[in-house]
């Protein structure tokens, strides 16, 4: 059942989502270490620590065998398996067909519900540090955006009619690789969104999804809004010390910003964060995932979306008429190298179904 939502909150919720956090920071944390690594360096690292087979080659603050041991501790009688598959695109199959540096494939098999798989293609940009510095400042920008390479994407996403299905990943450092000065206002931007995101486990910070989808909004008998006890305090001081990390941000938004020309700034995004209603805007990883994992409007279920997303070639569908057709028709016998996949299995026996 392609169209169906979960409820990914609760206790759960707070461990898938502690876990891609934790990967998250492990990402980001590499920015300052050793020689500055490159895009691809980064995607690779995040594919990795997405991967179970790998995942353990790293060492996380909450590792994959520490999620699953905490998640075996729950049963309420509903068990589902969630799939992560990440699929690098190599150089050529990006840039000839899919815009995209990875493919990410979610699934869900309710025992009930039957089986839904999704799939998103992602761009990825780190920030850059200062010329001949490696300190970072809050106008630092993503310098290798390509706005050609946007409106690649845009014009897929048009062909294949998704909606909500094309991302971009930004890669940034923590506060710690800033001036003091921007820290500060980094620290700030994060306290202004209010993001709950340390105390997952009791709230999520998509209110209007969370109603819509049948999220609890008292958890532990108790509303959680507007409470917040010192161990609270202290998580969300540590939280937001690690930030920007890793970010999301829909198509769309990007598209918005950078209409002026020019590459897109921290400022810029950190402002449309706080100041706009997207949903994925400046999004956390960790939230933007879970989020994508519980909520079939992000995604697109379209089989031949999915096989791009893996790195298969497929046929491309005509653009609708009166719209310019950028891409020309070889690319439908495009040839390339198979594409890595890291694949991890989550097993979640406390989630329940909400349909949607």
């Amino acid at each position: 059942m392609q169209g169906m939502n979960i409820s990914l909150t609760g206790y759960e919720g707070a461990i898938l989502w502690r876990f891609f956090d934790s990967v998250s920071s492990a990402v980001s944390m590499r920015m300052l270490r050793g020689s500055p690594p490159g895009e691809e360096n980064l995607t690779f690292l995040l594919c990795e620590l997405l991967d179970e087979s790998s995942t353990d080659l790293h060492k996380l603050e909450y590792s994959l065998s520490s999620a699953k041991e905490e998640l075996e501790k729950s049963d309420a009688g509903i068990t589902i398996d969630v799939g992560i598959e990440t699929h690098e695109h190599t150089k050529h199959f990006e840039s000839k067909y899919s815009g995209a540096d990875l493919g990410i494939v979610l699934s869900i098999d309710h025992p009930i519900l039957g089986k839904s798989r999704r799939a998103v293609l992602v761009q990825a940009k780190k920030l850059f540090a200062k010329s001949k510095s490696r300190e970072f400042i809050l106008h630092s920008e993503y310098s290798s955006y390509d706005k050609g390479q946007a409106g690649f994407l845009k014009e897929l996403a048009q062909r294949f009619e998704t909606w909500n299905s094309v991302f971009y990943l930004w890669y940034n450092p923590p506060t710690s690789g800033f001036a003091e000065a921007d820290a500060r206002i980094i620290r700030a931007y994060e306290a202004h969104d209010t993001s709950l995101a340390p105390f997952y486990g009791r709230i999520h910070k998509y209110f209007d999804e969370m109603i819509e989808m049948g999220f609890p909004l008292f958890v532990g008998g108790r509303n959680t809004i507007g409470h917040m006890n010192r161990e609270d305090e202290d998580k969300a001081r540590e939280w937001r010390a690690r930030q920007p990390a890793l970010r999301i941000s829909a198509l769309d938004t990007v598209l918005s910003l950078t209409e002026g020309g020019g590459a897109p700034r921290l400022k810029l995004l950190y402002e449309a964060l706080v100041t706009r209603s997207d949903r994925i805007s400046f999004s956390p990883f960790a939230d933007f995932l879970l989020l994508a994992l519980a909520n079939s409007r992000y995604g697109s279920s379209n089989d031949q979306w999915v096989q791009l997303a893996q790195g298969q070639t497929v046929p491309m569908p005509r653009l609708k008429q009166g719209s310019q057709d950028r891409l020309s028709s070889h690319l439908d016998e495009l040839q390339s190298p198979p594409i890595p996949r890291h694949t991890m299995t989550l097993t979640v026996r406390s989630t329940l179904p909400s349909i949607g």
